[in-house]
Protein backbone atom coordinates (compact mmCIF):
# COMPACT_ATOMS: atom_id res chain seq x y z
CA UNK A 1 0.00 0.00 0.00
CA UNK A 2 1.03 3.60 -0.48
CA UNK A 3 0.89 6.51 1.92
CA UNK A 4 -2.75 7.40 1.10
CA UNK A 5 -3.98 3.83 1.50
CA UNK A 6 -2.01 3.44 4.75
CA UNK A 7 -3.72 6.55 6.17
CA UNK A 8 -7.14 5.32 4.99
CA UNK A 9 -6.65 1.91 6.65
CA UNK A 10 -5.85 3.69 9.92
CA UNK A 11 -8.97 5.84 9.76
CA UNK A 12 -11.72 3.84 8.03
CA UNK A 13 -12.63 1.70 11.05
CA UNK A 14 -14.12 4.57 13.10
CA UNK A 15 -16.17 5.65 10.10
CA UNK A 16 -17.52 2.12 9.68
CA UNK A 17 -18.24 1.88 13.44
CA UNK A 18 -20.41 4.99 13.17
CA UNK A 19 -22.63 3.36 10.51
CA UNK A 20 -25.56 2.09 12.58
CA UNK A 21 -26.84 -0.05 9.70
CA UNK A 22 -23.57 -1.93 9.17
CA UNK A 23 -23.45 -5.48 10.52
CA UNK A 24 -20.39 -7.09 8.90
CA UNK A 25 -17.38 -5.88 6.89
CA UNK A 26 -15.73 -7.78 4.05
CA UNK A 27 -12.16 -6.78 3.20
CA UNK A 28 -10.84 -7.95 -0.16
CA UNK A 29 -8.57 -6.87 -2.98
CA UNK A 30 -9.16 -5.92 -6.58
CA UNK A 31 -7.42 -7.76 -9.37
CA UNK A 32 -4.88 -10.47 -8.67
CA UNK A 33 -3.67 -9.33 -5.23
CA UNK A 34 -5.29 -8.81 -1.86
CA UNK A 35 -2.45 -6.39 -1.11
CA UNK A 36 1.00 -6.61 -2.64
CA UNK A 37 2.61 -4.85 0.33
CA UNK A 38 4.19 -1.48 0.97
CA UNK A 39 5.33 1.02 -1.62
CA UNK A 40 9.12 0.66 -1.38
CA UNK A 41 9.64 4.14 -2.88
CA UNK A 42 7.62 5.62 0.01
CA UNK A 43 9.34 3.41 2.59
CA UNK A 44 12.79 4.39 1.27
CA UNK A 45 12.06 8.07 2.08
CA UNK A 46 12.05 7.22 5.81
CA UNK A 47 15.87 7.27 5.88
CA UNK A 48 15.83 11.03 5.24
CA UNK A 49 12.44 11.75 6.84
CA UNK A 50 12.28 10.65 10.50
CA UNK A 51 8.94 12.45 10.95
CA UNK A 52 7.46 10.51 8.03
CA UNK A 53 8.81 7.26 9.45
CA UNK A 54 7.29 8.05 12.85
CA UNK A 55 3.93 8.89 11.26
CA UNK A 56 3.99 5.62 9.34
CA UNK A 57 4.72 3.67 12.54
CA UNK A 58 1.97 5.56 14.38
CA UNK A 59 -0.52 4.79 11.62
CA UNK A 60 0.55 1.13 11.61
CA UNK A 61 -0.15 0.92 15.33
CA UNK A 62 -3.48 2.73 14.80
CA UNK A 63 -4.52 0.20 12.13
CA UNK A 64 -3.89 -2.69 14.53
CA UNK A 65 -5.59 -0.95 17.46
CA UNK A 66 -8.64 0.09 15.44
CA UNK A 67 -9.09 -3.38 13.95
CA UNK A 68 -8.80 -5.06 17.34
CA UNK A 69 -11.36 -2.63 18.84
CA UNK A 70 -13.71 -2.71 15.84
CA UNK A 71 -17.14 -3.90 17.03
CA UNK A 72 -18.33 -5.67 13.86
CA UNK A 73 -17.11 -8.97 12.45
CA UNK A 74 -14.52 -8.54 9.69
CA UNK A 75 -14.25 -11.18 6.98
CA UNK A 76 -11.07 -11.12 4.91
CA UNK A 77 -11.66 -12.57 1.44
CA UNK A 78 -8.02 -13.06 0.47
CA UNK A 79 -8.16 -13.25 -3.32
CA UNK A 80 -4.42 -13.29 -4.01
CA UNK A 81 -1.07 -12.26 -2.58
CA UNK A 82 -1.36 -10.76 0.91
CA UNK A 83 2.06 -9.30 1.62
CA UNK A 84 3.40 -7.22 4.53
CA UNK A 85 0.66 -4.96 5.87
CA UNK A 86 -1.81 -6.76 3.61
CA UNK A 87 -0.96 -9.99 5.38
CA UNK A 88 -1.46 -8.31 8.74
CA UNK A 89 -4.85 -6.86 7.72
CA UNK A 90 -5.99 -10.35 6.76
CA UNK A 91 -4.66 -11.99 9.92
CA UNK A 92 -6.24 -9.27 12.11
CA UNK A 93 -9.64 -10.05 10.59
CA UNK A 94 -12.10 -12.27 12.45
CA UNK A 95 -12.62 -14.83 9.69
CA UNK A 96 -10.09 -15.35 6.90
CA UNK A 97 -11.26 -17.03 3.71
CA UNK A 98 -8.36 -17.62 1.32
CA UNK A 99 -8.54 -18.36 -2.36
CA UNK A 100 -6.76 -21.59 -3.12
CA UNK A 101 -4.44 -19.42 -5.26
CA UNK A 102 -3.64 -16.94 -2.46
CA UNK A 103 -0.66 -16.75 -0.16
CA UNK A 104 0.65 -14.77 2.81
CA UNK A 105 4.14 -13.32 3.14
CA UNK A 106 5.70 -10.85 5.56
CA UNK A 107 8.98 -9.71 3.97
CA UNK A 108 9.66 -6.82 6.38
CA UNK A 109 12.92 -8.32 7.65
CA UNK A 110 14.10 -9.06 4.10
CA UNK A 111 13.90 -5.33 3.22
CA UNK A 112 15.56 -4.23 6.46
CA UNK A 113 12.45 -3.45 8.53
CA UNK A 114 10.98 -4.89 11.71
CA UNK A 115 7.92 -7.02 10.99
CA UNK A 116 5.91 -4.42 12.87
CA UNK A 117 2.62 -4.02 11.01
CA UNK A 118 1.04 -6.62 13.26
CA UNK A 119 2.70 -9.78 11.98
CA UNK A 120 5.41 -10.16 14.57
CA UNK A 121 3.09 -9.16 17.39
CA UNK A 122 -0.02 -11.03 16.32
CA UNK A 123 1.04 -14.26 14.62
CA UNK A 124 2.22 -15.95 17.84
CA UNK A 125 -1.24 -15.44 19.33
CA UNK A 126 -2.73 -17.47 16.48
CA UNK A 127 -0.11 -20.10 15.90
CA UNK A 128 2.76 -21.51 17.98
CA UNK A 129 5.78 -19.20 17.84
CA UNK A 130 8.04 -22.00 16.59
CA UNK A 131 5.76 -22.43 13.56
CA UNK A 132 5.55 -18.75 12.63
CA UNK A 133 9.02 -17.42 13.46
CA UNK A 134 10.73 -18.93 10.39
CA UNK A 135 8.20 -17.26 8.06
CA UNK A 136 8.63 -13.90 9.80
CA UNK A 137 12.43 -14.17 9.67
CA UNK A 138 12.64 -15.27 6.02
CA UNK A 139 9.60 -13.60 4.43
CA UNK A 140 8.83 -16.90 2.67
CA UNK A 141 5.41 -17.37 1.11
CA UNK A 142 2.76 -19.28 3.04
CA UNK A 143 0.33 -20.92 0.58
CA UNK A 144 -3.36 -20.85 1.53
CA UNK A 145 -3.58 -24.48 2.71
CA UNK A 146 -0.47 -24.03 4.88
CA UNK A 147 -1.90 -20.78 6.33
CA UNK A 148 -5.02 -22.70 7.40
CA UNK A 149 -2.86 -25.49 8.85
CA UNK A 150 -0.84 -22.90 10.83
CA UNK A 151 -3.97 -21.18 12.16
CA UNK A 152 -3.45 -17.93 10.23
CA UNK A 153 -6.57 -18.46 8.08
CA UNK A 154 -9.99 -20.03 8.60
CA UNK A 155 -10.35 -22.02 5.39
CA UNK A 156 -9.52 -22.15 1.70
CA UNK A 157 -12.13 -21.55 -0.98
CA UNK A 158 -11.88 -22.16 -4.73
CA UNK A 159 -10.81 -18.86 -6.32
CA UNK A 160 -13.94 -18.57 -8.46
CA UNK A 161 -16.20 -18.99 -5.38
CA UNK A 162 -14.38 -16.67 -2.97
CA UNK A 163 -16.48 -13.50 -3.33
CA UNK A 164 -19.79 -15.40 -3.27
CA UNK A 165 -18.69 -17.42 -0.25
CA UNK A 166 -17.65 -14.25 1.64
CA UNK A 167 -20.99 -12.57 0.85
CA UNK A 168 -22.92 -15.70 1.90
CA UNK A 169 -21.02 -15.85 5.19
CA UNK A 170 -21.51 -12.12 5.77
CA UNK A 171 -25.25 -12.61 5.26
CA UNK A 172 -25.32 -15.37 7.85
CA UNK A 173 -23.44 -13.20 10.36
CA UNK A 174 -25.61 -10.15 9.64
CA UNK A 175 -28.70 -12.23 10.45
CA UNK A 176 -27.39 -13.08 13.93
CA UNK A 177 -28.61 -11.09 16.97
CA UNK A 178 -26.43 -7.96 16.84
CA UNK A 179 -25.69 -7.61 20.56
CA UNK A 180 -24.77 -11.27 20.99
CA UNK A 181 -22.52 -11.24 17.91
CA UNK A 182 -20.70 -8.07 18.95
CA UNK A 183 -20.32 -9.18 22.58
CA UNK A 184 -18.93 -12.53 21.39
CA UNK A 185 -16.41 -10.73 19.21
Amino acid sequence: GNQTLHWALANVWRQLSADRDARVVIVSGEGRAFSAGGDLDWISTFTDDPAGRYESLREGAQIIDEMLRFPLPVIAAVNGAAVGLGCSIAVLSDIVLMSDRAYFADPHVSVGLVAGDGGAAFWPLLTPIMRSREFLFTGDRIPAARAVELGLASRTVPADDLRAEAVKLAGRLAAQPVEALQATK
